[in-house]
């Protein structure tokens, strides 16, 4: 997850932040990050962190899954994205029909007013992303080849693809991570919508 300048001056503010927005008590966020309780609340009082420890922190971040308050993520210029199930994103074969009750919210600092995230399932993308992640769509923006995309189309459903425009720019190849999938091959006509991936949010705990 990216962050603004202004957190990223702040290594203290930066970790309480991810902390609480994970719902972590320090000792369980201590474990996580391989370090000692104590000094982990020297840290968010700002104690400069070591080299090791900010490493590994700017890991677990990027591969956080951020559930947070309203509150806490206007004071770090976020604003709540509403999430779709990969059911609903498979339902909507529009934007304007994507279902506004939305059943989860994540933070990010994306500017795309129309952006909004999507939960993986399946394993066509792994190793890179897995079953649970969540990928943040920007669907005011057109996607280019080799953007990874959420396409949702006409009688199969919705996927998560990388995107290969061929050369007389109406056809399509759709291929994944996982060598197990074949590339797939689709007209332009055959696709409802396809939004390029700004990020993946990784689901750290597995149910």
């Amino acid at each position: 997850m990216s962050t603004s300048p202004a957190v990223q001056d702040n290594f203290a503010e930066r970790l309480r932040f991810w902390r609480t927005s994970q719902k972590l008590t320090q000792k369980k966020a201590a474990v996580l990050l391989g370090i000692d309780r104590a000094y982990l609340s020297q840290i968010e009082r700002g104690r400069p962190p070591g080299n090791a420890l900010r490493t590994r922190f700017l890991l677990l971040e990027k591969a956080s899954s951020i559930k947070a308050s309203p509150n806490v993520g206007a004071r770090y210029n976020l604003r709540l994205l509403p999430v779709l199930s990969w059911a609903q994103a498979g339902e909507a074969t529009e934007y304007g029909e994507i279902p506004a009750d939305w059943d989860e919210r994540v933070p990010s600092d994306v500017s795309d007013e129309k952006a909004f995230g999507v939960r993986l399932r399946g394993d066509s993308m792994e190793p890179r992303f897995s079953d649970g992640d969540v990928a943040i769509l920007l669907p005011s923006l057109a996607p280019t080849n080799g953007d990874i995309v959420v396409a949702n189309l006409k009688n199969e459903g919705v996927l998560c693809k990388i995107m290969h425009v061929q050369l007389d720019k109406n056809l399509i190849v759709l291929s994944s991570y996982n060598p197990a999938y074949p590339p797939m091959e689709r007209h332009r006509d055959q696709f409802n919508w396809m939004f390029p991936v700004s990020s993946i949010m990784k689901q750290l705990r597995r149910k």
